[in-house]
């Protein structure tokens, strides 16, 4: 199992919007990303427009695997226009 974190800050003034739509249509395809164990969405406490995605995967290997599929390219689609910017994407593993 890892742990990916990724983190995004969203355009000014479009975090409600991005919650709404998020909700609504990226998160459902969270499911359907093969070999994804969980995924979570957090705003920040600080910094309001920031957003980290925790997903626990099978391995990077299956993450990887996954970023090609149709759900994955889908999620892409629908976040990337409320994104000013990536901050960071890492994988953790147990220790």
């Amino acid at each position: 199992m890892v742990l990916e974190r990724a983190e995004i800050v969203i355009k000014a003034g479009m975090m409600d919007e991005f919650m709404e739509v998020f909700r609504a249509t990226a998160f459902p395809l969270t499911q359907k990303f093969t070999g994804c164990l969980s995924f979570t969405a957090l705003r920040g406490v600080e910094d309001e427009d920031n957003v980290m995605f925790l997903a626990e995967w099978e391995s990077v290997e299956a993450h990887l695997a996954s970023r090609p599929e149709p759900a994955h390219e889908k999620f892409r689609q629908v976040v990337r226009p409320y994104v000013e910017h990536p901050v960071a994407t890492v994988h953790f593993e147990p220790i």
